[in-house]
């Protein structure tokens, strides 16, 4: 480990005020960390935490016990998830929802019930819960509940024909000699174990019982809570379920297949998936990873992609819940472990997929919500922006507007989009006569949501599209929501210089090529540059787990072409440079597969390019290599590309490491030597200076200046720029300074 976790461990517990921790990382057989700070006993002497201290796990006994139980009895054939609830507990009313609607938390019933002064027992808590009414119908939304888990429970001791305690220490804990964790520890224990609150109902101190209200009601042993253990104990588990040992490979699959709630694809079978970062749970940054929490301060995240493991235990309720701070004693420990093991890579969250995960907070209720997207602004299951929202019948979108290629992305660079009235909802396109909602468009509108997918280069017309929605907002007071995404350039280099002209669509901020921002850092900087006195209500929906310095293929997200020419994030990465050479007479790679990472001319001295400058600093972390090639008409693509159907001699480019490569930088350098190899042959069109955002980078050029010279002159304005613009996210070296201080 490259952090020094003991010490991050310490300073979580301070920060969150809680009595102490034990934390235990491991990845397969090896064990990175482990180590206890602070007390695990505050109350009535201190005593302090140690490893083989025994903590009542609350809610992890959901997955460790229940969901365990359960799906061992799957595989075992004695019950079926699509079973009714009925068929195991013959009781009303519960054959209203399935097993599987408990384990996902769908089932309709409430979180939770305080019944624990009433019930006499587990027969009488079931009773209870089958008569009560359901918030919603099952498999419609989910929410988290206690009662459905105390049902699944119930069903497992049917299934097995033993009590659940019995079943799971036969099957699980005894096989893996997992000794230290059982449900109602016996009095031995007890000086080992961690107490969690001074409990007035009970009128005493909490030590060895469950601090869950209605599991101790129930015996000390249910469905939903009533299991202690160790982190020693708990790595033989992580190992044991990582390694096949619990399950067939085909069992766990499904325990972790996501999206299979539509309104909550974060949900498994038990187990949470795919966690975000500044949740209150903890996480680890990959999409392979699962996990659950519980009431008292414990948490546990596994890795199936890699077979790492974090369990953090601590009774931040003791003595008292009103002190408990788990977020802040998760996310330090959780995030020093990511950027230790994960610093080149991140499970981007989406503002789509964090409005979904909010339940459409902000945009739910609106009475008429406009949208400003295409088909390419997906969410983490691939389903567009539109799709999403109307997974909700709380929220209402009664028109949307489509930028540069329409609402499918199926209109190649420059064609006119027209605007479509004939579905339930209007689609109105700006590019083409026009830019932004004029008249009576945003008449009723209380709302307008942005979600489109950038390529972080200038020239990119999205931005523009943007920017002139938000002037039409501020004009009319109608507030924005942006949904915002990762640059996919990342948001740390920058790359040519500021311009003169901002008043194109290829050209419509003062910023440089290579911007360094997302769509919701753009959209705050149009903000602060609205002209006259206009007021904009802005709110940007960030991106979670997201660090500046990654790049698109370093977020764990489907690449959807967000225009017909950029099929790859290699070719949007190559455009953020390439796309300057539209402006000369070069074919830019329009009319063959692979646009943006290919140029050429009938007249290039291809080889002699490709000698000059392969070895250039301006060309690291890419490849340059001679070709020959015939642009052809590619419907919907490229209709006329530059020099259809002649052959080409060209150069093809390819990455060996994105995060060195300067695009920019490299066309900078092939134009300067086209301008002394090929002065006759090479033309300048009024395009250029559309692109360039004036006309001093092509004098500069034309007039024979060095690559090196034109960049400096542009990187010497980056500095002022990078200090003023909108930040929204940090880089991995500022957040392990921060865990550091």
């Amino acid at each position: 480990m490259t952090v020094d976790l003991g010490r991050i461990l310490a300073r979580a517990v301070e920060k969150a005020k809680a009595p102490g921790a034990v934390a235990l990382v491991g990845c397969g057989a090896e064990t990175l960390f482990s180590g206890a700070t602070g007390l695990r006993r505050r109350e009535p002497a201190p005593e302090p935490a140690a490893l083989d201290t025994v903590y009542d796990l609350a809610s992890l006994t959901k997955v460790v016990s229940t969901t365990t139980a359960v799906m061992l009895l799957k595989e075992d054939g004695k019950l079926s998830l699509d079973q009714r609830v009925s068929e195991w507990l013959p009781l009303p009313g519960l054959d209203r929802f399935t097993l599987r609607h408990l384990i996902t938390h769908t089932s309709g019933l409430e979180p939770f019930k305080l019944w624990y002064k009433e019930i006499t027992g587990p027969e009488d808590m079931v009773g209870r819960i089958a008569a009560l009414s359901l918030d919603h119908p099952p498999g419609a939304a989910r929410v988290y509940s206690d009662l459905g888990f105390i049902l699944l429970g119930q069903v497992a001791e049917k299934a097995a024909r033993e009590p659940l305690a019995q079943f799971v220490k036969r099957r699980v804990f005894a096989p893996l000699k997992m000794r230290d964790t059982m449900f109602t520890p016996p009095e031995n224990l007890r000086p080992r174990c961690a107490p969690t609150e001074q409990c007035a109902w009970r009128g005493r101190l909490l030590c060895g019982e469950v601090h869950d209200e209605n599991a101790f009601a129930m015996g000390g042993v249910s469905g939903h809570a009533g299991l202690f253990s160790t982190a020693p104990d708990l790595a033989l588990f992580c190992r044991a379920l990582l390694d096949g040992k619990l399950f067939k490979p085909e069992t766990l699959d499904e325990m972790l297949l996501p999206g299979r709630v539509p309104t909550y694809p974060w949900q498994g079978l038990g187990w949470w998936l795919d966690p975000r970062e500044t949740g209150a749970n903890g996480f680890l940054p990959a999409r392979t990873v699962f996990g659950h929490t519980g009431f008292t301060g414990t948490s546990l995240w596994m890795d199936r992609a890699t077979g790492l493991f974090v369990i953090l235990l601590s009774n931040t309720c003791h003595p008292s819940r009103a002190r408990r701070d788990n977020g802040t004693l998760r996310r330090m420990f959780h995030t020093a472990v990511a950027l230790d093991r994960y610093p080149a890579s991140c499970n981007a969250q989406n503002g789509l997929d964090m409005l979904l995960r909010d339940s459409f907070d902000g945009v739910r209720g609106k009475r008429k919500t406009a949208l400003l997207t295409n088909t390419a602004a997906v969410d983490r299951l691939e389903r567009p922006a539109l799709d999403v929202l109307g997974l909700d019948p709380g929220v209402r979108v009664g028109v949307l507007f489509a930028p540069e290629h329409g609402l499918r992305v199926q209109a190649e660079a420059g064609e006119s989009v027209g605007t479509s009235t004939a579905g339930p909802v209007p689609v109105i396109s700006l590019y083409g006569d026009q830019k932004r909602p004029i008249g009576g468009q945003l008449s009723g509108v209380d709302l307008m949501v942005v979600d489109l997918p950038d390529v972080g280069a200038r020239w990119y017309t999205y931005m523009a599209t943007m920017k002139g929605c938000l002037e039409a907002c501020a004009e009319a007071g109608v507030p924005v929501m942006v949904l915002d995404r990762p640059n996919p350039l990342g948001g740390v280099v920058l790359e040519g210089g500021l311009p003169a002209d901002t008043t194109s669509l290829v050209c419509a901020a003062a910023v440089p090529v290579r911007h360094g921002m997302t769509m919701g850092e753009l959209a705050l900087f149009f903000q602060a540059g609205l002209p006259g006195k206009k007021k904009l209500d802005l709110t940007v929906k960030p991106v979670e787990n997201w660090r500046r310095e990654l790049l698109f293929d370093q977020c764990a997200l489907p690449w959807v072409p967000p225009s017909p020419n950029l099929p790859s994030f290699d070719s949007a990465l190559a455009y953020a440079g390439t796309c300057l050479f539209e402006g000369v007479n070069l074919n830019e790679g329009r009319g063959t597969e692979t646009p943006f990472l290919r140029f050429g001319a009938p007249w290039l001295d291809a080889e002699g390019l490709v000698d000059a400058l392969s070895a250039s600093p301006h060309a690291v972390g890419m490849t340059l290599k001679k070709t020959l090639y015939i642009p052809k008409a590619i419907p919907g693509k490229a209709a006329s590309p530059e020099y259809k159907g002649l052959l080409c001699r060209g150069v093809d480019v390819g990455f060996t490491d994105r995060n060195a490569a300067r695009p920019f930088a490299l066309v900078t350098a092939v134009l300067a030597w086209l301008v002394k190899r090929h002065a006759d042959a090479l033309t300048w069109k009024p395009h250029f200076d559309a692109l360039a955002g004036g006309s001093e980078l092509r004098k500069r050029l034309a007039a024979g200046a060095p690559a090196e010279d034109v960049l400096a002159e542009a990187a010497a304005s980056h500095t002022p720029f990078d200090a003023a613009r909108p930040r929204l996210y940090q880089t991995g070296a500022e957040q392990r300074a921060a865990l550091e201080k």
